[in-house]
């Protein structure tokens, strides 16, 4: 086992890093500013419930495992309704609503609503599509406008004041099993990207501007890839990495071209996003479980050139975090910490709990830990949360019990910004900061 010394000295570099780049920024997109759900900044509290350090908690009027994303004095999430609400009594699909909803940071309270109804064609609710439902896709925003993908409604461009300014469609598709979509769109400089392999088996880029299409990659093999795009810079180049079953690539963003690709164990699905650290992309997923590493920097086919390892490894739906050289992550009630360079376990260690189970059907593990600073925080669709400190044994700061009163899944990641908490169940969006401790919470009409 490496020496807990080696992990600290490599800890303190990355917090000088991510402190220079990500340092009381907004959470603008699934998984924070950088895509790597890790941020530096003010700490933010350990213990969550309704008495200990809840700012605030306001309902939604519907379903939904979409992230929270933050800007400014606002909070952003999508929700739906009319539709796939209740597993004996779904109702019609043609009366499906989605929602995005901008909240008051402050106080919790709902600024505007903008709403789409369904274009006439749904996945029906039914199988795996009723654990996550019809607004899985978390926004993204550049500040002035919000992104987001509504399913075969269409990717739509809203302003901050609620109004639509363009919306375009990419793909009417499904993939085999009919299990509904679930990739976030990002930003890279002017372009929207959108892994589309379900919808339309395309990723496609768009000027965030006026929705115009500046290029697609279309392949029939893309599906069965609810992977949310990542983005690779080094100087003045940069890359947006997707991957698919098989398949891994980096495209140019301005153009779409293919710049390199690599095969990859990742058989039947891709559901956690590529990590991306210095110059290499780690990747997990699939149902058998795999793990592999690749270098960037590469033309071509970089399969054997550059692949550094290939791993079988506990995986899921779940997207890691990295720290100090070490990829953290859960998969069905299991914490696991694996060593980046070599692919290695550092250890596992089953999550202890104080409800119902953390892991197993139709309790899989959706939400994706996030860390700030060194803690790394984990919620379970039963609600339950941990604290945990990184390093190379598993330390367990802090655990949550589900949040009383409301027994609804908690299946989106959270997202950080200066001190706070953000937190989306299918009932409630709540805000944690440790400023609240021993205030009473303001709750919102909404939530009375």
């Amino acid at each position: 086992m490496r020496k807990m010394s080696g992990f600290v000295r490599v800890l303190v570099l990355n917090v000088l890093v991510f402190a220079a780049s990500t340092a009381h920024a907004d959470w603008p997109r699934f998984r924070g500013p950088a895509g790597t759900g890790v941020v530096d900044g003010p700490a933010i509290p350990s213990t969550y419930s309704l008495t200990e350090n809840l700012a605030w908690r306001t309902a939604l009027p519907g379903k939904g495992v979409s992230s929270p994303i933050v800007h400014g004095d606002r909070v952003y999430v999508t929700a739906y309704t009319g539709y796939g609400q209740d597993l004996e009594s779904p109702g019609d699909p043609a009366d499906l609503v989605r929602h995005l909803l901008a909240f008051d940071r402050a106080t919790g309270d709902e600024v505007w609503r903008f709403s789409v109804p369904t274009a006439g064609s749904e996945d029906p609710y039914k199988g795996f599509l009723t654990q996550h439902g019809y607004a899985s896709s978390t926004p993204v925003t550049d500040g002035d406008r919000i992104y987001v993908l509504f399913g075969r409604s269409g990717l739509i461009a809203v302003d901050t004041s609620g109004k639509e300014v363009w919306r375009r469609d990419v793909g009417q598709k499904s993939d085999p099993a009919r299990w509904g979509d679930a990739s976030s769109p990002i930003l890279i400089d002017d372009v929207v990207v959108v892994n589309a392999g379900v919808l339309g088996h395309q990723v496609v880029g768009l000027d965030r501007r006026t929705g115009e299409q500046l290029w697609s990659v279309q392949d029939e093999k893309f599906t069965n890839a609810w992977s949310t795009p990542a983005v690779y810079r080094a100087g003045d180049r940069s890359q947006v990495l997707v991957h698919f079953p098989f398949k891994i690539m980096g495209l140019d963003p301005r153009t779409g071209d293919v710049v390199w690709f690599a095969e990859t164990p990742l058989d039947d699905a891709t559901s956690p996003s590529i990590v991306v650290h210095g110059d290499v992309a780690y990747l997990t997923g699939s149902r058998a479980g795999h793990g592999m590493a690749v270098a960037l920097g590469g033309q071509g086919d970089v399969s054997k050139s550059h692949v550094l390892w290939r791993q079988r490894l506990r995986a899921g739906i779940v997207t890691p975090v990295i720290l100090a050289g070490t990829m953290f992550w859960s998969s069905s009630g299991i914490f696991m910490a694996y060593d980046i360079e070599s692919g290695e376990r550092v250890y596992r260690a089953r999550l202890p709990r104080k409800g119902g189970p953390t892991g197993g059907f139709p309790n899989v593990d959706y939400s994706s830990p996030i860390a700030v600073g060194d803690r790394i925080v984990q919620f379970t669709r039963s609600g339950e949360s941990y604290v945990i400190d990184a390093g190379d044994t598993f330390q367990l700061r802090a655990h949550n019990a589900a949040i009383d009163g409301d027994p609804s899944a908690f299946s989106a990641t959270p997202a950080a910004s200066d001190g706070q908490l953000f937190v989306r169940s299918e009932a409630y969006l709540y805000c944690f900061a440790a400023a609240a401790e021993g205030a009473p919470a303001a709750e919102t009409a909404a939530a009375r």
